[in-house]
């Protein structure tokens, strides 16, 4: 078996044979993808995950270690530790008190619920009225109340709310089979104790590999692609690159920054529970232009149901609409100033596209559909904007168009030329009322003790002389 190798016989395949073999590796590649549906959500998630920890890894091997320790296998370990002293410390610090706060609202909940059924019992035992005026019914005010336990036959309140005659099992078990429905496509994977950790050993080894050699694949695959594509195949992995990695650190980033300054309003303005209404906000942060609303849902009901601790006069509706402008502040901060700087517009997506998208992701994948529904059609723009472009002979990836105008000042710098601006006038007007003599008692301090700055003089704002006969320029103090 040593020595030279032996010689190829064969001639080179036909047109017709590469075409019927293309076909065949086609059709076994979607067999097994059709077969191995249920490892794809951890080969995502450990994908996910290598994109994130890539930069820590780097840090470590190009800053921490020294050159004769210096090496990839040891900088993704060394990742891998300080992530799971995070992981460790979260539980240790932050879990109890959470759990803590769970308590507390367990605990409310009984009284809260009470107070809800007490104010609702008395909204509805009262005439209705629309724009000041009581709605009349067969020649007697609307009470909501009474029209109920006509329609429903019960004598008292409490019998419309007795537990037989509300399947609150039956409802539960519907809720709890319809976000099963969701999420099984994608965690079905993770039924039974051993498949769990099997699958957790998987998901680590693979994140292991894709962080040590995620490079070197992406050189591979530029280079088993034919000549004249490889500059398109390596343009089309920078563009994704660029996509995935302000949408994934991007959203790391908002969620971390929404759910500090929700936790930091909710202190402010007094809500019970303000790191679980921080914690909420952070994490439906992760659901594009959906999440921030449904966010303001529990906030503003713990508001409408309570009295604020720190502004004791807000109670009851007016809390709950002063929870609500806030929530809302909170999202046009986010929306207009940190996600432009923080993501750019590197998705470049209609937001009714994405809303469509994560409904869609929702029902094929659950949470991890609802996730990565903007970047993964992000993903599909790309690709169908570089077929389109071969199709008609146009660039897949045109230069944009430097604007000749200079870019419009940001609002930072309006504010302080609008500053600026009343200052100066503001001094002139104070310059104007000042009398002729104070007026040259300051130019006469000016000139004998300010001599250096007479080179910027002509700069200044010029007033106008108190001599109306013999007009002259005069300079500010």
């Amino acid at each position: 078996m040593n020595g030279t190798p032996p010689a190829l016989s064969s001639s080179r395949w036909g047109s017709r044979t590469k075409r019927v073999v293309v076909l065949i590796c086609l059709v076994c590649v979607g067999f097994a993808i059709l077969n191995l549906l249920e490892i794809f959500p951890i080969l995502i998630i450990s994908t996910l995950l290598s994109y994130l920890l890539w930069p820590l890894a780097i840090f470590f091997e190009r800053r921490v270690l020294p050159p004769p320790m210096s090496s990839r296998s040891l900088a993704v370990f060394l990742a891998f530790v300080t992530v799971i002293m995070l992981i460790i410390f979260v539980i240790i610090i932050i879990v109890p008190a959470l759990v803590s706060q769970l308590a507390d609202i367990g605990r409310s909940l009984p009284e809260t619920v009470a107070t809800i059924e007490a104010d609702l019992e008395s909204s509805l035992n009262r005439p209705l009225r629309i724009l000041g005026r009581t709605i009349i019914v067969d020649g007697q005010p609307l009470i909501p109340m009474e029209r109920l336990r006509e329609l429903t036959g019960t004598q008292s309140t409490t019998d419309l709310v007795q537990p037989e005659n509300i399947d609150v099992f039956g409802t539960v078990r519907g809720i709890l089979g319809s976000v099963g429905s969701l999420t099984g496509p994608a965690f079905s994977v993770l039924g039974g104790f051993f498949t769990t950790l099997f699958n957790f050993v998987f998901l680590i080894v693979i994140t292991f590999y894709l962080m040590r050699d995620g490079d070197r694949f992406a050189t591979q695959a530029v280079q088993i692609t034919p000549e004249a594509y490889r500059g398109d195949v390596a343009r089309m992995l920078y563009e994704l690159g660029k996509v995935w990695n302000a949408y994934l650190r991007g959203q790391l980033i908002l969620c971390s920054t929404v759910g500090l300054m929700v936790y930091i309003a909710a202190l402010i303005l007094g809500l019970p529970n303000a790191p679980i209404l921080g914690l909420i906000a952070g994490i439906l942060e992760f659901i594009p232009n959906i999440g921030p609303f449904i966010a303001l849902v529990p906030a503003f009901l713990l508001a409408l149901f309570s009295q604020s601790t720190t502004l004791t006069f807000l109670e009851g509706l007016p809390y709950g609409l002063v929870v609500a402008v806030t929530w809302t502040g909170i999202q046009n901060i986010e929306a207009f100033y940190i996600v432009p700087r923080v993501m750019g517009e590197s998705l470049d997506l209609h937001p009714v596209v994405v809303i469509f998208g994560v409904i869609a992701g929702a029902s094929l994948a659950g949470p991890l559909g609802i996730i990565l529904a903007a970047p993964f059609l992000a993903t599909i723009r790309l690709i169908g904007l570089y077929i389109y472009g071969k199709l008609f002979d146009i660039d897949p990836f045109p230069t944009p168009k430097k604007s000749p105008l200079p870019p419009p000042p940001g609002l930072s710098e309006r504010l302080l030329a609008d500053m600026r601006r009343y200052l100066a006038e503001m001094q002139a007007l104070v310059w104007r009322l000042l009398p002729t003599g104070l007026q040259n008692w300051f130019r006469r301090f000016r000139s004998r003790f300010t001599g250096r700055f007479q080179n910027r003089v002509s700069s200044e704002p010029v007033l106008p002389s108190n001599n109306v006969d013999e007009p002259e320029k005069e300079v500010m103090p």
